[in-house]
C-alpha cells in the first residue's frame, strides 16, 4: 500500500534519482549542483508531500504560495514504473486539501498537460516567463 508523508526531510540522493529516471534533469555530470539546487528549493517551499511505497520514496510535489491568494505546484514527479496507478493524482489532491481557498498553478511540459486537465486545470493563454531565466537556472543548463 503506498504512503504519503508530508515532511521536507528527504534522502535527496534519491530525489534527485526521482528528477533523472523522469527525465526532468540532463546532465549526469552536475548531479551535485542539481541537489544543492533542489535541496535549498524543497526546503524553502510551504508543503512538500511525498509518495512511499514501504520504505522507498517513489513520488513527491511541493507547494509555494503567499498563503492568501496564490500556490503553485511544482516538482509533481512519480518514479516512471509507478506511473498511472494514480499516485500523482493522489499527491495533487494531497496539494489542493492543504491550501483549498487558494488559486492553483502549475507550469508543466507540454507532455503532461492532459494528466492535469483531468484533475480540472486549464491552458493559460496569458501566462508568461522571463527568458533569461533558463539562462541562469542550473537546471536548464
Amino acid at each position: 500500500m503506498i504512503q504519503f508523508k508530508q515532511t521536507k526531510n528527504l534522502d535527496f540522493d534519491k530525489v534527485i534519482d526521482i528528477f533523472f529516471e523522469a527525465g526532468c534533469l540532463k546532465h549526469k555530470s552536475k548531479r551535485g549542483i542539481y541537489k544543492k539546487a533542489i535541496k535549498k528549493a524543497f526546503l524553502n517551499s510551504d508543503y512538500v508531500v511525498s509518495a512511499w511505497d514501504k520504505d522507498k520514496l517513489i513520488g513527491f510535489s511541493r507547494i509555494i504560495t503567499d498563503k492568501s491568494l496564490f500556490a503553485t505546484i511544482w516538482n509533481l514527479i512519480v518514479k516512471p514504473e509507478y506511473q498511472d496507478k494514480g499516485i500523482g493524482k493522489s499527491l495533487m489532491q494531497k496539494c489542493l486539501n492543504k491550501y483549498p481557498k487558494l488559486h492553483f498553478f502549475i507550469i508543466a511540459d507540454k507532455k503532461v498537460v492532459k494528466f492535469y486537465e483531468k484533475l480540472g486545470f486549464k491552458l493559460h493563454d496569458d501566462g508568461m516567463y522571463l527568458e533569461k531565466g533558463k539562462q541562469v537556472c542550473v537546471i536548464y543548463n
